[in-house]
């Protein structure tokens, strides 16, 4: 019997959620089913993990970019419908805001009629003019006619969806993120034996998150507490400036900014709680990945966050922009040490099985089947 052959499409495959759920899909599709096909820009931090899925087939997109540009785009569309014709694909699932169009439509012109689309967020949350927003609102509402079903990872974005997508409720399965959980839950034998308190911020350097909160939030923090310090992982275009600030404040010594940094589960490790700044967001992973070890949250009340994160049981929820807040709920932890344990075992209950990868990949591959035996019939 011939294998199903599917083509996921995102546009680059920088260190993100999206991004690495979407290699965790690949990387444990059933092999002996699906032929599996990745189109993508040439660009990527996760390139490389992607080059080592077996048996993955790879098509690059070099003019596939972040940003609005007719032409590239044009480029794009054409280059991703003829390679879907060419390879025969029956099925397309897209992710990603840029991809998500191009893909479904590039899908559509190659004769595609099972076209699936992850929601990693809504990309008219983004904060930017409000004519682009309106822009990519208008992309996604005329998208949706030709997308059988939307994936969406929380109910904040089936919402969303809803109201100004597409208002069928059967066009939307929500199906949360998962990660490979086994890698994570491991504590440092060391952790219990210092008097630091490690409070992580692992995230992409974009206005997205916020960095420049996070620095807020540090210099906030260590003003009234000098045992508490930092750690950063992740880097991106707002970077520099959030090092620049960093230095400008005296914190220095209280930041460590490690860059990217693949070995996630190991940082979950060696901290006490997690910090989030968000502006907007689908379903952060790197909250599943704290629960998962045991690590506490504090986070800006952004997308799906609060679906998962319980203000004053597994972490604290804060408005966007409330740094003040963040950084007491912070000091509140690192002062109760006996309600920091507290908060840690209720976070790890939070995990539930429903986030394991296995899971996810299982009901996303039932879609597949049941839109295959549709059109059979």
């Amino acid at each position: 019997m011939p294998k199903t052959k599917i083509a996921h499409i995102i546009t680059k495959l920088e260190l993100g959620g999206a991004q690495k759920t979407t290699l965790s899909l690949l990387r444990h599709a059933d092999k002996k089913r699906y032929e599996i096909h990745l189109i993508t820009s040439p660009d990527g931090y996760l390139m490389q993990e992607a080059r080592m899925i077996p048996g993955l087939k790879i098509f690059f997109v070099p003019s596939f970019t972040g940003r609005i540009n007719i032409i590239k785009d044009l480029a794009a569309f054409f280059s991703i419908t003829k390679y879907l014709k060419q390879q025969g694909i029956s099925i397309a699932h897209t992710h990603s805001s840029k991809a998500g169009i191009i893909g479904r439509w590039a899908a559509r012109c190659a004769g595609i009629k099972k076209i699936f689309h992850t929601v990693h967020g809504w990309p008219f949350y983004i904060e930017t003019h409000c004519i682009v927003r309106l822009f990519y609102r208008i992309c996604e509402k005329l998208t949706s006619f030709i997308t059988k079903t939307f994936i969406v990872v929380s109910c904040a974005d089936f919402k969303t969806g809803l109201r100004f997508v597409s208002g069928k409720k059967g066009k939307y399965v929500n199906i949360p993120y998962g990660i490979e959980s086994r890698k994570f839950g491991m504590k440092n034998a060391l952790l219990e034996k210092r008097n630091i308190i490690r409070v992580g911020f692992i995230a992409c350097y974009k206005p997205q998150k916020a960095p420049l909160d996070f620095v807020k939030v540090v210099k906030l923090v260590v003003s009234k507490n000098n045992n508490i310090e930092f750690i950063s992982a992740g880097d991106g275009i707002l970077k520099p400036a959030a090092v620049d600030e960093a230095s400008r404040l005296g914190l220095n010594g209280k930041i460590k900014f490690l860059g990217w940094q693949d070995d996630i589960s190991g940082i979950m490790s060696t901290i006490d709680m997690l910090l989030l700044t968000s502006r907007w967001e689908g379903f952060p992973v790197v909250i599943l990945e704290a629960f998962a070890s045991g690590v506490p949250v504090v986070a800006t009340d952004a997308g799906g966050i609060s679906e998962i994160v319980t203000h004053g049981v597994n972490g604290f929820i804060e408005e966007k922009g409330a740094c003040g807040k963040l950084a007491n709920d912070i000091l509140l932890l690192a002062e109760n040490k006996a309600k920091m344990l507290q908060f840690s075992n209720q976070a790890k209950e939070g995990f539930k099985k429903e986030f394991d990868i296995h899971c996810m990949v299982s009901r996303i591959q039932d879609l597949y089947e049941q839109a295959e035996r549709r059109l059979a019939i």
